[in-house]
């Protein structure tokens, strides 16, 4: 199965073409928040490159946040409109939730020991606040155990005990308030691994698909944790 995946949620458009757990393609783009003019052109690099077609996508997955209210419109958009023209099932994947497997993967490449370490994505969300959940391996996946979360660096930093592996650039922004509590042991993933990648976001898509079914495409929303302070209606 030919899965597209993309995350529009922050700086940088990633898009990706995956088949089973292979990736056969794998895009970011150089230029920050371009994703209106560089997705589709990227999508059908992607094609390109694998020397398939656009019908032969069977799936589409889509990051959703939280993160760049207009990035995650741009992306839902698109990839809501091609999955009705192609006639294809859809499904959105949290981005934080793709930043956590990239912390798993971090681990496991660095040798670290993997049970016992809670790995929290932390995302700046502008106002002083940080975009966040908390995730634990079980033995056999990534499960996460709070809500996504939308708060101050400080009350965050109160849910945390052990050892923590952080990922995310709101961490070095945040660390010296994340960093006052004397509870944790703090394991810090590099930069490239703290942006959501478009292979992941597919791979949890082909899971989140086969477990749940499609989403609706005339119903998928991004995640956007300030609703409150939103004034554009998600057509």
């Amino acid at each position: 199965m030919i899965v597209l995946g993309v995350d529009t949620s922050q700086a940088l458009l990633t898009v990706s073409l995956v088949s089973g757990k292979k990736t056969i393609a794998d895009y970011r783009s150089s230029r920050v928040l371009q994703h209106s003019t560089l997705m589709m052109p990227m999508i059908k690099k992607a094609l390109h490159k694998s020397s398939l077609h656009v019908s032969d996508i069977a799936l589409l997955a889509v990051g959703t946040g939280p993160g760049s209210f207009t990035g995650l419109r741009v992306g839902l958009t698109a990839m809501r409109s091609l999955a009705i023209a192609l006639d294809r099932p859809i499904v959105g994947v949290a981005s934080l939730d793709a930043i956590a497997c990239n912390g798993l993967t971090y681990l496991r490449r660095k040798a670290k020991m993997v049970r016992g370490v809670t790995v929290c994505p932390v995302i700046d969300a502008k106002k002083r606040m940080v975009y966040s959940a908390l995730y634990k391996y079980n033995g056999s996946f990534l499960k996460r155990e709070t809500e996504y979360l939308l708060e101050p660096a400080k009350d965050l930093a109160r849910r945390l005990r052990g050892k923590i592996l952080f990922i995310g650039d709101g961490y070095s922004l945040y660390k010296n308030e994340i960093m006052d509590c004397k509870k944790i042991k703090a394991i810090y993933a590099d930069a490239p691994a703290s942006r959501p990648k478009a292979s992941v976001i597919a791979m949890l898509g082909i899971n989140k698909y086969r477990e749940k079914g499609p989403d609706n495409p005339y119903d998928l929303e991004p995640m956007y944790l300030y609703a409150k302070d939103c004034n554009v209606k998600y057509a």
